[in-house]
């Protein structure tokens, strides 16, 4: 998948259930694909938080009264396995 446009989904997950949804969204979005979310403030500043750390690019963020929109791009990146030493 190269594009995904998210509307409010967020909004009626539990906050701990938000985690594994991006997960699966890294899981199937392919490498420059864009996640596109519209959400309430925190969840798009948390949403913005996580895609972060998976090195994601923010392209756009806006925020206007208690609503806000994210635009996000996947890149190549992905974790180096570390090999245990012993």
């Amino acid at each position: 998948m190269s594009k995904l446009v998210i509307n409010f989904i967020f909004a009626t997950l539990c906050r701990c259930k938000l985690l594994p949804v991006i997960a699966e969204i890294d899981r199937i979005l392919r490498p420059e694909g864009k996640l596109i979310a519209r959400d309430n403030v925190e969840t798009i500043n948390e949403l913005e938080n996580m895609a972060k750390s998976l090195h994601w690019e923010v392209q756009m963020t806006y925020s206007k009264d208690n609503e806000g929109l994210l635009c996000i791009q996947k890149t190549m990146w992905r974790p180096q396995e570390v090999e245990a030493s012993m």
